[in-house]
């Protein structure tokens, strides 16, 4: 799958994705289920990196940038530029965590906007 923005000079844009990996998801109930883990290459400040994350991650992170108005690698680019140690598949983990005990209410995101 590949998705492309059309986009501004300087600014981040997601260049693919393909799927790396099985991980598994704890199901709350004691069980698992298989989560996959996508590998993405992203434009991060004119650097293209890769990031692997499991899909609740990935679907977490673009619910996210949707509520914050922003792309997808945008919001990366950001959580780059914040992190202060650990790779950058941490750091989005990390953040999209962050972003759900805020919301707390286990409904839709609900993100803190950026200032």
């Amino acid at each position: 799958m590949m998705e492309k923005h059309s986009e501004k000079k300087g600014e981040h844009r997601e260049v693919g994705s393909h799927i790396e990996q099985g991980g598994l998801q704890n199901t709350g109930n004691g069980g698992y289920l298989r989560s996959r883990v996508l590998k993405r290459s992203i434009v991060v400040g004119r650097h293209k990196t890769s990031v692997s994350l499991e899909d609740v991650f990935w679907n977490e992170l673009r619910a996210i940038a949707q509520d914050l108005g922003v792309h997808l690698s945008q919001l990366v680019a950001r959580i780059d530029a914040e992190r202060q140690h650990g790779n950058l598949s941490s750091a989005i983990r990390l953040f999209v965590f962050e972003q759900s005990r805020k919301r707390g209410d286990g409904k839709s995101p609900a993100v803190t906007r950026a200032t």
